[in-house]
């Protein structure tokens, strides 16, 4: 997901938790907060097929992701989550047009209730690997990709891409209830990480 340009009108989910300090570097890994998002669940009733989404940017397979701004992740059959730095999406109407008369289109806006935060660095596979169940070393060599599963104890949304190049983005988005505990379990699990990846050489 891009980098948003809008400033938040409130204080963001770390600042309300108490947490001073939302970018941090430790090794080769960095963690910062990205605020000024707008963040939208869809879904479509019934469920279009693969051959007739309402749009060239909405992916039809899960775990794919599609369009910059809006960006949409597809985290299962018939459920997207929509992220943008529009504070009133100007695509939503034309997206949501096609869905009148035979279909129903449902969008929860998300935003206030999400927390984001973007993990950089040759490290950064290593400690998502710790703390997930999923390879992220194997996974850091492919291309965009988003996926649902558990840091620790905590439900996260992650998204694998590379905005600059050979650079390794991964966004988390969690509820924002728990930011504070998903910031602190990054910041502990890092120095870890960073020793694996200086023992087992970091993933190109």
């Amino acid at each position: 997901m891009n980098e948003a340009v809008i400033q938040p009108e409130h204080p963001s989910p770390l600042q309300q938790a108490g947490v001073a300090q939302r970018d941090i570097t430790a090794g080769q890994i960095r963690i910062r907060e990205i605020t000024g998002l707008k963040l939208l669940r869809l879904r479509f009733f019934p469920a279009f097929s693969s051959a007739d989404m309402p749009s060239a940017d909405l992916p039809s397979e899960t775990g794919q992701c599609g369009g910059t701004d809006p960006l949409f992740l597809c985290l299962g059959p018939n459920e997207w989550l929509a992220v943008t730095a529009s504070k009133e999406p100007p695509w939503l109407t034309q997206l949501l047009q096609p869905a009148a008369g035979a279909r129903q289109a449902v969008a929860y806006d998300l935003t206030d209730g999400l927390v984001v935060l973007r993990l950089t660095g040759a490290a950064t596979p290593w400690l998502l690997s710790k703390l997930s169940c999923l390879d992220f070393l194997a996974g850091a060599a492919q291309q965009q990709h988003c996926a649902r599963t558990r840091l620790g104890d905590i439900a996260v949304t992650i998204h694998h891409h590379r905005p600059a190049g050979d650079d390794r983005v991964f966004d988390l988005i969690a509820d924002r209830s728990i930011a504070a505990y998903l910031w602190s379990l990054l910041q502990a699990s890092a120095p870890h990480a960073n020793e694996l990846a200086q023992l087992s050489g970091a993933p190109k």
